[in-house]
């Protein structure tokens, strides 16, 4: 399916706004999923400390009521892969063993609330009080050295599985909206096709419609008229084959005389000219640019047919060309506001004035494809629309 412009924008704002809001959402359930498993990780860390307190103060209780010689250092002994130290009531240490850093209960502030489990540093505690003073202990104090990258693995489950689902996502959205998009990319083709084709057909007829228009006027003056709107028809015609038929051109860009090109088209309009009482005058030299010559038709045909449309009748339109062209009408003068929005699509100067408002669009999108310079000002009086073209070839 292929896609127009506004098509395209159409799908990418629909896939910015849907992705974005998915990828947004799918961001927020992989954090509450996180901080879920991380809690999961944290508490099973507990239990198992717990287990372990239990076992020790069991045995501590056991040594006390058997009064083995040297209790402390059997139950070193049998829990030797535990860190942990014995404190009595004053806090002070009864035995250590493993166990690294502070042991004051100062260091976790004041015990509350036992068994009580807390994360440290590079370490995870629990402190217990399950001995009930045997052998003279009254909190034991367990330690569980934090594993390097202990959610390392979490991170990349979370991240994997967030990628996988950005993909899924995506390609299901690019699909949607394609899917969305046939039946009006359909339609779009079958007018696009209907225009192209009315287009081609009404070529024969108008031009010999223009034909018959010239012989009247040169028999009968007063035809003049007719002349005048069959190049005005002529003129819309050329515009709208112009915008249809953008897409089949294939020629590359040749070196063109734009002063016979600008010549040609100055007699064109001369009689419109003549019809509505406008001076048309010139002042040509020699230039030679690189452009497709229907390209550089149509700009000179929209200059000139703009320049006439709002030069009121005993007014003036000139057209110079040197290293540049320009086209200059009088009449009234441009304010900055309206020359900033001169050349966007279906914008005129006046609205009293008859057209369509593309005349200037199409010069503008000329000038961008060749990256000639378009200014529009007011000097002497005078409306003035120049084209800067590149350093000749």
């Amino acid at each position: 399916m292929k896609l127009n412009v506004y098509q395209r924008q159409s799908l990418r704002r629909f896939l910015g706004l849907y992705l974005g809001s998915s990828f947004v959402l799918m961001g927020a359930i992989a954090l509450l999923f996180f901080i879920y498993e991380k809690n999961a990780l944290l508490q099973n860390i507990q239990q198992r400390m717990q287990l372990q307190a239990n076992n020790l103060a069991k045995d501590i209780v056991l040594e006390h009521m058997e009064a083995t010689p040297n209790p402390f250092e059997r139950l070193a002994l049998k829990h030797n892969a535990l860190a942990f130290v014995l404190l009595d009531a004053q806090n002070k240490i009864l035995y250590k063993h493993n166990f690294l850093g502070g042991t004051s209960l100062v260091f976790f502030g004041v015990a509350k609330n036992l068994p009580s489990f807390l994360e440290k540093q590079d370490a995870f505690y629990l402190v217990d009080n399950k001995t009930f003073g045997h052998l003279g202990v009254i909190t034991l104090l367990l330690q569980y050295q934090k594993p390097p990258h202990l959610f390392a693995p979490l991170y990349r489950c979370i991240l994997i599985v967030l990628l996988g689902a950005c993909v899924c996502v995506g390609l299901m959205a690019y699909w949607l909206a394609r899917l969305f998009l046939k039946p009006i990319s359909d339609e779009v083709a079958r007018l696009d096709r209907f225009s192209k084709d009315i287009a081609h057909e009404l070529n024969t007829p108008i031009a010999a419609l223009l034909m018959s228009a010239k012989s009247l006027a040169r028999h009968t003056p007063q035809a003049l008229g007719i002349l005048v709107s069959a190049r005005r028809i002529f003129y819309l015609h050329h515009q709208l084959a112009y915008l249809f038929m953008q897409d089949l051109r294939r020629d590359e860009p040749t070196l063109l005389d734009l002063q016979t090109l600008v010549s040609q088209q100055i007699s064109a309009f001369s009689d419109m000219a003549h019809f509505y009482q406008i001076q048309l005058t010139h002042d040509l030299a020699p230039k030679i640019v690189k452009a497709l010559e229907e390209d550089m038709v149509t700009l000179l045909s929209n200059l000139l047919m703009n320049a006439l449309k709002y030069t009121p009748p005993k007014g003036v339109v000139h057209v110079r060309l040197q290293d540049d062209l320009c086209v200059s009408n009088t009449g009234q003068a441009l304010s900055p506001q309206s020359i900033e929005y001169l050349s966007m699509r279906y914008t005129r100067g006046a609205h009293t004035q008859k057209g369509y408002g593309i005349g200037l669009d199409l010069v503008k999108n000329i000038c961008m494809q060749y990256g000639f310079k378009l200014e529009i000002y007011t000097q002497g009086g005078y409306n003035v629309f120049r084209v800067g073209f590149l350093p000749n070839i």
